[in-house]
């Protein structure tokens, strides 16, 4: 019963370090493709002066 206990705790642990790194990565790459966003309408504007 306490070995069961413990796998399960040990399975829950490691499944949230994935998630919570799996969503961090995801966050920085939308935070990365809004600035060369940025930086494309930014161009733009420079082009048409």
């Amino acid at each position: 019963m306490k070995i069961l206990f413990l796998t399960l705790l040990t399975v829950v642990v490691l499944v949230a370090f994935v998630a919570t790194y799996f969503i961090k990565k995801e966050q920085e790459n939308s935070i990365g493709n809004k600035f060369l966003r940025l930086i494309r309408k930014f161009d733009s504007w420079q082009m048409m002066r």
